[in-house]
């Protein structure tokens, strides 16, 4: 049997095909890391949402409790394009108990959010 010079490698079709199969391979493997990107970067903004919310109530309710009903700010220079405000209202017309509706707004680069609690202010009370 006698073979044939040049018959040792692959042909054309062979390597487009495999060249297919890698592009198609590496497209599908960074469509995945984007999108895993973008999801983290969705939690990151959920999560530095909720902490500024968190703390801005914790401000209010100082605020509150040393008398001043209204309030707004920023978070520095590390987060610049984000803001906050604070709006406390007497809960109710009888004031025997004083109660305060409290809104607290974080407005950051995407989105707004709001959130509500009541202040039971104890130096009125006495």
């Amino acid at each position: 049997m006698s073979r044939r010079a040049g018959t040792h490698g692959f042909t054309l079709i062979e390597v487009m095909v495999a060249v297919a199969i890698l592009g198609s391979s590496l497209l599908i493997l960074l469509e995945t890391h984007y999108a895993a990107l973008r999801l983290f970067n969705e939690a990151r903004e959920e999560t530095l949402m909720q902490q500024f919310l968190e703390r801005v109530m914790g401000e209010a309710e100082v605020e509150v409790l040393a008398g001043n009903l209204t309030g707004s700010g920023d978070f520095g220079k590390r987060y610049p394009e984000y803001t906050y405000s604070f709006e406390a209202v007497p809960a109710g017309e009888d004031q025997m108990i004083p109660l305060y509706d409290v809104t607290v707004t974080v407005d950051g680069p995407t989105d707004s959010r709001s959130m509500e609690m009541v202040v039971f202010s104890v130096e009125t009370f006495q």
